[in-house]
């Protein structure tokens, strides 16, 4: 940090600038403040700048691009706030910035990791292939398990009943962020596949592993990679066919039909025989005649 005695945009008021009434050498300096409310407060600034003028923090990205890298979650958080908020506007803004938000999806707070979803989830939505490098990264963490319900509550080492369920409501919130989190990043993935489908080719045998994932959504994006691959190179995606046909059985009518689509996508007569059997004995009317039609395709 600067370690300047002064305190940066202290007579700023952080919802109420312009790019005209804020220097951006303040606003480096506030974001590289010794007091991490300084550099919050130059976060927050940025964030009122870009919802009127993204091209207002190009000056300051990479300060807000090492502020993704902060010890303390709340300037994370803020800055993640402004660089989203550049993004909705134009997504080139921040593109150097991507790599630190995929690493938010190791971090230790749930809302941490929501924060990076959110800012690469808006360029994915507008500019998919920006967020290409980091398809690694972001696949990498999904395939590790989430935080499980299962684990060991720190409120069984408090006595106090009120404590112990102020400790317990914060634990399953956090838990519901990083399954949110999760979510988004799949969503990420499969924005990049649809967009750029070679992107993924080296990365078939992670996709055809989360097919078995916990958490439905993030399934069901493993399927949406897999078949968006397997529109452009159905060679590739063959190495996941096992997957694939698993998820034929899967409980849920919307992962049956996913899978259904992504072998249609393999245009391999192969799998007709699968997919007649599923026309068969389906219990959803939708996802057998689906099947069907697939199966009838695959063989002609």
């Amino acid at each position: 940090m600067s370690g300047t005695s002064q305190t940066p945009l202290r007579e700023v008021a952080a919802n109420d600038v312009t790019p005209e009434s804020v220097d951006p050498a303040e606003i480096r300096a506030a974001l590289d403040a010794d007091s991490a409310p300084v550099r919050q407060r130059g976060a927050r600034v940025c964030t009122t700048l870009a919802e009127d003028d993204a091209d207002s923090v190009r000056p300051v990205v990479d300060e807000l691009g090492r502020a993704l890298t902060d010890e303390n979650p709340g300037v994370v958080q803020t800055a993640a706030a402004a660089l989203t908020q550049a993004a909705t506007a134009d997504p080139a803004v921040v593109v150097e910035t991507l790599d630190r938000a995929a690493a938010l999806a190791d971090a230790d707070l749930g809302g941490v990791q929501i924060a990076g979803a959110q800012l690469l989830a808006t360029v994915a939505k507008q500019e998919p292939s920006h967020c290409t490098p980091v398809v690694g990264t972001l696949l990498d963490r999904l395939g590790r398990p989430p935080a499980s319900d299962d684990d060991e509550s720190m409120a069984a080492c408090v006595g106090d009943e009120i404590t112990q369920r102020t400790i317990r409501e914060h634990e399953e919130e956090e838990q519901q962020h990083e399954r949110v989190a999760r979510q988004v990043f799949a969503n990420v993935v499969v924005a990049v596949a649809e967009a750029e489908p070679s992107a993924l080719v080296d990365h078939v045998d992670t996709v055809a592993d989360l097919t078995t994932a916990e958490d439905l959504v993030v399934r069901g994006a493993a399927l949406d990679v897999l078949g968006a691959v397997g529109s452009e190179s159905p060679s590739a995606v063959d190495p996941a066919a096992d997957a694939i046909l698993a998820c034929l059985d899967a409980d849920v009518g919307v992962l049956r039909a996913r899978a259904v689509r992504t072998l249609g996508f393999l245009d391999d007569a192969q799998y007709a025989d699968a997919l007649s059997d599923v026309a068969a004995t389906d219990p959803d009317d939708e996802v057998a005649a689906f099947a069907a039609e697939t199966a009838e395709f695959l063989e002609e």
